[in-house]
Parts: structure tokens; sequence; C-alpha cells
């Protein structure tokens, strides 16, 4: 968090790259890596809370 970067714009920032994480492995673009269930939870209630501004389209993907 800096002034170039807010509290929602970090947190937006790492719900994508967890969201990625799992995506881009059931995919076979890189390697399955355990996201334990507390962390998915916590990853889910953000996503519900509105930070989703860097998910990716899983319709799309």
């Amino acid at each position: 968090v800096n002034a170039e970067l807010s509290s929602d714009d970090v947190i937006n920032i790492m719900v994508g790259d967890l969201q990625r994480i799992k995506l881009y492995a059931e995919k076979g673009f890189q390697i399955h890596q355990e996201i334990p269930p507390d962390v998915w939870l916590a990853y889910q209630e953000l996503v519900k809370s509105g930070y989703n501004e860097r998910l990716i389209n899983q319709e799309l993907a």
C-alpha cells in the first residue's frame, strides 16, 4: 500500500492472483498448488464483497 496502490487495489490483485493459481493449474499452464480450504473460503468471501476487478471471466477462459 502506497500513494499509487490503495488497500483495495492490493486486495483485488491478490484475489486475482489466487484465482489464476487455481485456474492455470486446471488448464495445464502451471503446476498444481494446494490451496488450503480456509484460504479458498476467504477468496470466496472477498469476491462476494466486491473484490473482483482482476478476476478472469471463467466463461471465456
